[in-house]
């Protein structure tokens, strides 16, 4: 039985546009994960890298996931690699970054592993286009809405970049 599962895509090196569809695109074609919604992109600054870091551009995809974590996790850092990512785990400009956010319902805590995204909730940039796809989402650990973390003040920083939200409903 699939899991609904979301996941942050992001990109602040090369053409980000591109990294984002190639990552998208790619998706699409994973075995076992269906496309459900795409959300906007947003464009953020870099958080916690070098001052002279570049932008991200920001995305978050739903989808239904046949597999289990593991896998799904596998299969997103093999993306990465593929389009070029290297120094995963290293606060510095990457072509994409894939990030599980929720995976169900389930709660993760392996080393390399954790489910939900252990800092979801301290990302506006990760929560602005999650809540568009799925505005009523509860965290599965604090077991309230997403929305209720978002600061006012943070969300006014997260600047619409491309707006598009697909559905496949």
């Amino acid at each position: 039985m699939a899991e609904t599962v979301y996941i942050l895509l992001g990109s602040n090196a090369g053409d980000r546009e591109k990294n984002l569809t190639t990552a998208l695109n790619k998706l699409e074609t994973l075995e076992g994960f269906e496309l459900v919604a795409t959300s906007p992109v947003y464009i953020t600054e870099a958080r916690d890298m070098p001052v002279d870091s570049p932008n991200f551009l920001n995305q978050v995809v739903k989808g239904d996931y046949k597999y289990t974590p593991r896998e799904l996790l596998n299969a997103l850092e093999l993306i990465e690699k593929n389009l070029g990512r290297t120094g995963k785990g290293k606060k510095e400009p990457r072509p994409i970054d894939l990030d599980i956010l929720f995976f169900g319902e389930q709660i993760i805590a392996t080393g390399n592993l954790t489910v939900p995204h252990p800092e979801v909730l301290n990302r506006p940039f990760a929560m602005v286009p999650l809540l568009d796809i799925d505005p009523q989402i509860i965290h599965p650990v604090t077991k309230e809405p997403v929305a209720d973390f978002l600061d006012e003040n943070e969300r006014k920083k997260i600047i619409l970049y491309k707006d598009h939200v697909a559905r496949n409903i």
